[in-house]
């Protein structure tokens, strides 16, 4: 939401309901996970898992007050780790707000999660994970980790310079990833600017 306000989920509210689709939320830096919860009730999934076909999404919470970098709870790791390992035959995609690898710019590495460690623990005892999926870098990032996709978004917003060992920003215009979850498990990806 950037300015932490109820406002701001409000106005988010009002523009994504009318579509009629689901939609999953989880909180960066700059949101208020409860006034999240709060005005999002309802049709929007804040956090937990949810079901899609041969798919299961995992939202995790990394929100650390006070700080720009994020963490994972020892018992959001536990609730993991027993979804995971009910999952079944299902594919797995993990979504969280801080990167859990570094980027490539040594300012955005400093604030990134800050256990990692630990989710990767978690996630390397189970079969069916097929990708992690992050936001706050403000950049396309794509690579793998033992077999799993690593995905970061650019921002709906400003872009940082990638590459950069200071904050700078980039000039590329707001952007976003679709994803194309495969029946197979298989993840066709892309990412959009859009002109301003």
């Amino acid at each position: 939401a950037q300015d932490e306000s109820r406002q701001g989920y409000r106005v988010f509210r009002e523009v994504f309901e009318p579509l009629g689709l689901p939609v999953l939320c989880l909180p960066g830096n700059h949101d208020n996970p409860e006034f999240m919860r709060e005005e999002l009730d309802g049709n929007f999934v804040v956090l937990g898992e949810v079901e899609f076909d041969t798919w299961r999404i995992a939202m995790l919470n990394t929100y650390t007050p006070g700080t720009a970098a994020g963490e994972l709870t020892r018992k959001d790791l536990e609730q993991l780790n027993k979804w995971l390992a009910t999952q079944g035959g299902s594919n797995c995609l993990v979504c969280l707000h801080h990167q859990p690898v570094p980027v490539g710019s040594r300012w955005l590495d400093s604030v990134g999660l800050r256990n990692p460690q630990a989710l990767f623990e978690v996630l390397d005892t189970h079969q069916g994970v097929r990708g992690i999926l992050w936001g706050h870098v403000h950049q396309a990032f794509d690579g793998e980790r033992k077999g799993v996709r690593l995905m970061g978004t650019p921002s709906t917003c400003r872009q940082f310079l990638p590459g950069s060992d200071k904050f700078a920003l980039d000039e590329r215009p707001p952007g976003y990833r679709w994803l194309k979850l495969l029946t197979d498990g298989s993840i066709e990806t892309g990412v959009e600017y859009v002109p301003v």
